[in-house]
């Protein structure tokens, strides 16, 4: 697995409509794209503004071939454009390899009790 971080600077006023946005292409992404396991979403304590994406990936491979493909699907087009008019890119993504994850399990899959 790898992990791929996403860093934002969103318009103020414009989080909720960016937050929407960045869950409708994770969506699509989970459900249309080989590889794609979905993502995590924060925001910073500091600054409200700044957003920062942890994208889960099978592997490199996996998330390079998504690049190299242009997807022309309406919903995800919407939830994309929504993103560039609510926000800029603060910085290059980054890939890192997955070392181990020992957080409960997200959004569609099955939850278990830790404690």
């Amino acid at each position: 697995m790898i992990r791929v971080m996403y860093w934002w600077k969103v318009t103020p006023g414009r989080e909720e409509a960016f937050t929407a946005a960045w869950a409708g292409v994770t969506r699509w992404m989970r459900a249309h794209v080989a590889g794609a396991r979905g993502s995590l979403l924060v925001r910073s304590g500091e600054d409200p503004h700044e957003f920062v994406a942890i994208a889960r990936w099978v592997s490199r491979a996996a998330w390079e071939a998504s690049r190299a493909r242009t997807p022309d699907d309406p919903e995800l087009l919407a939830h994309v454009q929504v993103m560039k008019a609510t926000a800029e890119r603060a910085r290059p993504h980054v890939l890192h390899d997955e070392v181990a994850d020992l957080t409960l399990t997200g959004e569609g899959d099955d939850e278990r009790d830790m404690s």
